[in-house]
């Protein structure tokens, strides 16, 4: 079953919401959802990132956070989704902009939901 972690600053709005679509689009898959700042719901911690096959991060900025953090022997499970922090969780347009780019970065088909 492959592992798959999304990350944003908090994990207030985007990162749960890829976590919460893409356990939608696609089972059986572990999804979970994790941000970069100390004061974020859920923040994400080495064991997050050792366990993830694939890690999907909002920003270039997140990419460069867990390359720093936990080294750079995990910057080749690292992808980087480009959706800016503009979102409310479950906005209609940040579902929207998620689809696409999960379904291209998880090669998933565009035929499931």
């Amino acid at each position: 079953m492959k592992k798959v972690l999304m990350v944003c600053t908090g994990n207030k709005d985007r990162s749960p919401t890829a976590a919460m679509l893409l356990a939608e689009m696609c089972a059986p898959m572990w999804v979970t959802s994790a941000g970069t700042e100390p004061w974020a719901k859920n923040p994400v911690n080495s064991e997050l990132i050792e366990e993830a096959d694939v890690i999907c991060v909002m920003e270039e900025a997140h990419r460069r956070y867990i390359v720093e953090r936990f080294g750079d022997a995990h910057a080749q499970k690292v992808v980087v989704l480009d959706v800016p922090d503009n979102y409310i969780c479950w906005e209609s347009e940040l579902v929207h902009v998620l689809k696409p780019k999960l379904r291209a970065a998880l090669g998933l088909t565009s035929s499931r939901r």
